[in-house]
This record gives C-alpha cells, sequence and structure tokens, in this order.
C-alpha cells in the first residue's frame, strides 16, 4: 500500500486578496494544485492582516479560500515569537508579519506562497521552500 505525504502549503496574504478579487489569479492556482495531496494553510497573522487591510473577517476568508480552492482550509495559530524575532534581527526586509509567517513554515515545514520577492528571498536564507504562486505546480 503507497502511503502519500500531504505537503502544507501557507499562503501569505498577499495571495489570499488576490484570490478574493482577481478570478485569474484563483483559478490558476486551483489548476496547479489539481491532483496534488496538499493541504491549505491560513494562519492567524494572515487573516488579521486580511481583515485590516479589506475589513473582511477571518470567517468569511476562509470561506470564500475553501471555494475558490475546493480544498479545507486548515487554521494555524502562530506562536514562534522568539524565532519570528530572530528572522527579523537577521533580515531587516523581514516586517513583523512576514517574520512570523516565516517562523511558522519554518517550525512546521510548511511551503510558503507569496507574491512578496523579498519574502521569497527570505525563505532562501531560512531554508524554507516558498513559490511564486505562478510557480506552485513544482511543489
Amino acid at each position: 500500500m503507497k502511503q502519500t505525504q500531504i505537503q502544507k502549503i501557507a499562503l501569505d496574504s498577499c495571495v489570499v486578496i488576490d484570490l478574493i478579487e482577481k478570478p485569474q489569479v484563483a483559478s490558476g492556482l486551483k489548476a496547479r494544485l489539481k491532483g496534488k495531496s496538499i493541504k491549505v494553510v491560513l494562519c492567524d497573522v494572515v487573516l488579521n492582516e486580511v481583515q485590516r487591510v479589506r475589513g473582511l473577517t477571518p470567517q468569511i476568508v476562509i470561506e470564500k479560500i475553501s471555494k475558490i480552492l475546493g480544498r479545507e482550509i486548515e487554521l494555524s495559530e502562530i506562536d514562534e515569537q522568539n524565532n519570528s524575532n530572530e528572522i527579523t534581527n537577521q533580515f531587516q526586509i523581514c516586517h513583523n508579519g512576514d517574520n512570523k509567517i516565516l517562523s511558522l513554515c519554518q517550525a512546521k515545514d510548511f511551503v510558503l506562497v507569496t507574491f512578496d520577492r523579498m519574502l521569497l528571498k527570505a525563505c532562501e536564507f531560512v531554508g524554507v521552500v516558498g513559490f511564486h504562486p505562478s510557480m506552485v505546480r513544482g511543489i
């Protein structure tokens, strides 16, 4: 019996916003995830950021992303405060939200999906796999 490993991907707030607001981004990512054993993760920091900039409650965001991608969404709370502070000190390009999602991905071996090129660079430095949404086919 072949055991399938499920890869978890964490979506950054910029990706979440584009999935909700731009149908072509949503259909593109959905197509790239098709047939893959992937679980989509949304963390509290991302949900709070989307609420702050777009006024959408976490519950609405979760429902929309689940419907758009046709997948159940896993929620994750970030408690990697020490590690995130260390990442911020190490890489001045990481602001408070980025450092937390990066530390979560590092601690839990999640793949990060983001449009943020500086965050993708920081991923390389700390050993986190990061993808631009158009490159997710490589997961």
